[in-house]
C-alpha cells in the first residue's frame, strides 16, 4: 500500500439473471470471485468492503455492508461503500470484474489528488464499477438517489471529474483485460479455462531447469 490510504470496495448486490446464481459466489481458482479480487487488490488498501443486500459474512478478512436504500443498483451500493469506509478514498469495483489489474488500480489511485473521480473511458463510455471516488461525492450521490436517478454516469456532471485515457489504461492492460464482466455460465467458463491454462504453464516455467 503506498500513497494516501484508501479502502477497497467490493459491489456484490444484483440480481445475476443472466448468470442465474449469485455473482460474488462464481468459483475461482482463489476460491470464490470476491476471494480472487481481495487476493489481487486488497494488499494495496488499508481494508476491503463487500457492499450487498443479504450477504453472507464468509469471506475473511472483509467487512459485509448491506444497502443503505431500499432501490437496487450500484449507485445506491457506491454510496453506501463510501459511507461505511474508514478512509476519504475508495475504489469501488464490481464483484464480476475478477480481471482488474494492481497495476491499473494503482494508477487510478495516483491521479485522485484535488478532484472527487477518477474514472477510465474506454470506446468513448465511461467503465464507473473500475473507479475512484472521495467521500465528498456523497451529497451529490444522495441528491441523485433522492430524484430517482440510479445511473451512475449520471451524477459526474456535478462533480470534479478526472478521465484515465484508453492509451493510458492500454499502457498498464494492453487488453483491457480489468474491465471485462462475467455475465453468462459461459463467460465464467472462460475464465475457469484461462486460469487453467495459467496454472499450467506456471507448473512448466517452475519445473525448467
Amino acid at each position: 500500500m503506498t500513497g494516501e490510504p484508501a479502502t477497497l470496495i467490493v459491489l456484490a448486490g444484483g440480481e445475476s439473471k443472466r448468470m442465474g446464481r449469485p455473482k460474488h459466489l462464481l468459483p475461482t481458482s482463489a476460491g470464490t470471485v470476491i476471494d480472487l479480487l481481495r487476493q489481487q487488490l486488497s494488499p494495496l488498501f488499508v481494508e476491503t468492503l463487500i457492499v450487498g443486500g443479504g450477504l453472507a459474512s464468509h469471506t475473511t478478512g472483509t467487512r459485509t455492508i448491506e444497502d443503505r436504500y431500499p432501490a437496487r443498483g450500484p449507485l445506491v451500493g457506491i454510496y453506501s461503500g463510501l459511507l461505511s469506509a474508514r478512509t476519504d478514498l475508495s475504489l469501488v469495483v464490481a464483484c464480476d470484474m475478477p480481471f482488474v489489474r494492481p497495476a491499473l488500480a494503482q494508477a487510478l489511485l495516483s491521479r485522485s489528488a484535488g478532484v472527487d473521480v477518477v474514472v477510465v473511458r474506454v470506446g468513448g463510455y465511461y467503465e464507473p464499477l473500475c473507479a475512484v471516488y472521495r467521500r465528498s461525492t456523497l451529497a451529490t450521490i444522495r441528491e441523485a438517489l433522492g430524484r430517482g436517478e440510479l445511473k451512475v454516469t449520471g451524477i459526474y456532471s456535478s462533480l470534479r471529474l478526472h478521465e484515465v485515457s484508453e492509451a493510458e489504461v492500454r499502457a498498464l492492460d494492453s487488453d483491457l483485460s480489468s474491465f471485462l464482466n462475467l455475465n453468462t455460465p459461459r463467460e465464467l467458463d472462460l475464465l475457469l479455462r484461462l486460469e487453467k491454462a495459467d496454472r499450467a504453464l506456471a507448473g512448466l516455467l517452475a519445473s525448467e531447469p
